[in-house]
């Protein structure tokens, strides 16, 4: 890891401190389903004294306690300990004790009531929930996808993986820190920001069944919800988004997406194909036979290469913009570079 990752949270998220004295380890770990109920080992929650990768902590739990994890956050300090919270969505004939509300001690009902009025609308979107539930149960049809489609149809050949991958290189700034706001289980941008030697290298993804493909040591994993977070200002040199803008909503989303893209980080890359169904040919069918139909994707706010730019002159006035294209067999994608001016 390329940073300890209580230091990154301290850092980079803007959490409240409750004075409660719950436990002298460094993590304190807030296991919790969508009916509140919490999950105890021996009448407490989880305690750790360190986290490597936090992927490597989920993977292990799901299996040490028969749990299925569909998402984990930062949620507050308890004095010095950094509370995670961890959202359960099936258990079966776990080992952990099932507790109601009425059922905690004092101090951990201060802090779960902390928890849910803050964050007991954090996954209740109708777009964030849809991603979620398509990533947990077509996720077969992913790694298929990736070990055969990817490999035997739509090579690295015709995706013009080499020509995209230098593109990158040379869009990419050498600084000090990056965010991969929708990494997903792709890791271009992870090995690029080690060979520029990026001291802080971030890979974000709402679905973590995505996530859990990865395996870098040089990279810390989160989770957020790009819409609604309580990620710090200016807390990146750069970040990178591909193909995420037609997942929003709406208008509404995309706008709400660059203004917290802007909000994190002194720049931008942002790369979006253009809308497949006014494209057409070959990269209309594979939007809607491969992607759509097999795979569930499920965003469908595409954009025009006119509708783009127009989102991201009005919103970016007062910063530096460079377009460009590219072209493979899976369409055109749009590509815009977006640098705050110095004062």
């Amino acid at each position: 890891m390329n940073k300890d990752y209580s230091t990154f949270i301290k850092e980079h998220y803007k959490l409240q401190k409750l004075p409660i004295n719950l436990t002298n380890k460094k993590y304190l770990l807030l296991l919790y389903d969508d009916k509140y109920f919490y999950y105890l080992k021996n009448k407490k929650f989880i305690e750790l004294d360190r986290i490597n990768n936090i992927l490597d902590i989920i993977n292990e739990f799901n299996e040490l306690y028969n749990i299925k994890i569909s998402n984990f956050y930062p949620v507050c300090y308890c004095n010095n300990t950094v509370v995670i919270a961890i959202r359960i969505i099936a258990v079966n004939n776990s080992n952990l004790e099932k507790v109601r509300f009425e059922e905690l001690s004092k101090n951990y009902k201060e802090l779960c009531k902390f928890h849910e009025k803050n964050f007991s609308t954090l996954y209740i979107s109708s777009n964030v929930n849809q991603e979620i539930k398509m990533s947990e149960k077509y996720i077969n049809r992913y790694k298929f996808h990736e070990k055969y489609i990817k490999k035997y149809i739509l090579t690295k050949k015709k995706r013009k993986k080499e020509e995209f991958y230098n593109m990158l290189v040379e869009l990419i700034p050498n600084k000090e820190s990056i965010i991969d706001v929708s990494c997903g289980d792709n890791s271009d941008i992870f090995k690029i920001a080690k060979e520029k030697k990026y001291k802080l290298i971030v890979g974000n993804d709402i679905g973590l069944n995505y996530l859990k493909s990865q395996n870098n040591d040089n990279v810390i994993y989160t989770n957020d919800n790009i819409e609604n977070n309580l990620i710090k200002d200016s807390s990146y040199d750069v970040s990178f988004v591909k193909n995420t803008l037609h997942h929003m909503n709406n208008l509404l989303g995309i706008n709400n997406l660059l203004d917290m893209l802007d909000r994190i980080s002194n720049e931008i890359l942002i790369i979006e194909i253009v809308n497949p169904q006014e494209k057409g040919g070959l990269s209309k069918f594979l939007n809607t036979y491969l992607y759509t139909k097999f795979l569930k994707d499920v965003g469908q706010c595409y954009l025009n290469e006119y509708q783009f730019k127009n989102i991201i002159n009005n919103k970016f006035k007062d910063h530096k913009i460079e377009y460009r294209k590219f072209e493979n067999i899976l369409g055109e994608y749009m590509v815009a570079k977006i640098t705050k001016k110095e004062k």
